[in-house]
């Protein structure tokens, strides 16, 4: 069974991922959603760890700073595979490389943009590396550990892999289509006027973001080598 932890805060999009984008991500898999508020979980019960994005900033801190990197290392030392969206993939090199590999980000980025990626097992089958924005915050000076699969003009960290277990963050939404995805901008820019100067649209092909989902299959398809 798969461990989706939701950490988003606005309700509405909260249930929204839990509703309908977390059916569609898992294609089938049995999955359990785990909120902000629940006990903390039993990473033997589970086969993987899948953490959401969040309005939470990594930078700055929050009060959910200590649970959410204590899930984080439980999935580690079970030696299970795990997966951070945005937020998410903030906290995983948080939980391992400690609190200075995540700043405030120089500009914020908002919009469909193009990503340079390496030959990873996380991006098979991606020919076409566009994916959906929504960040303040960047991950930064990571170790040697770590590998970076994923950077565009903007941020040089837009993903990387954990040596080479089964532990990868991806700054940008693999999980929002196009629907889903200009919903989300046009939520946040209406709430965030002075924002709208730094959208950009990188997408020439609409029908391409269908297969940014190929993500998630590849992730639930892994498992720990160990």
């Amino acid at each position: 069974m798969i461990l989706i932890f939701n950490t988003i805060i606005d309700g509405k999009a909260r249930d929204y991922f839990t509703g309908r984008i977390a059916p569609r991500i898992t294609s089938g898999r049995t999955f359990q959603i785990m909120y902000l508020e629940d006990d903390l979980p039993k990473a033997e019960e589970f086969s993987h760890l899948l953490i959401t994005g969040s309005e939470l900033s990594a930078a700055t801190g929050s009060k959910w700073d200590e649970k959410i990197i204590t899930v984080i290392k439980l999935f580690l030392q079970a030696a299970k595979p795990v997966l951070g969206i945005c937020h998410g993939h903030q906290m995983i090199a948080r939980a391992i490389a400690g609190d200075d590999v995540c700043r405030r980000a120089p500009e914020p980025e908002f919009g469909w943009k193009r990503m340079e990626i390496t030959d990873n097992a996380l991006f098979t089958g991606i020919v076409e590396p566009v994916f959906l924005e929504s960040r303040y915050d960047e991950v930064c000076n990571l170790p040697l550990d770590f590998r970076i699969i994923a950077y565009n003009g903007k941020a040089e960290v837009q993903a990387f892999q954990y040596g080479d277990l089964p532990v990868w963050g991806v700054q940008f939404h693999p999980e929002m289509l196009l629907e889903d995805g200009n919903r989300m901008l046009e939520k946040h820019l209406e709430k965030n006027p002075p924002d709208r100067k730094f959208r950009v649209d990188e997408l020439s092909d609409p029908a391409a973001v269908e297969h940014n989902l190929t993500i998630f299959e590849n992730f639930f398809r892994m498992q720990n080598p160990a």
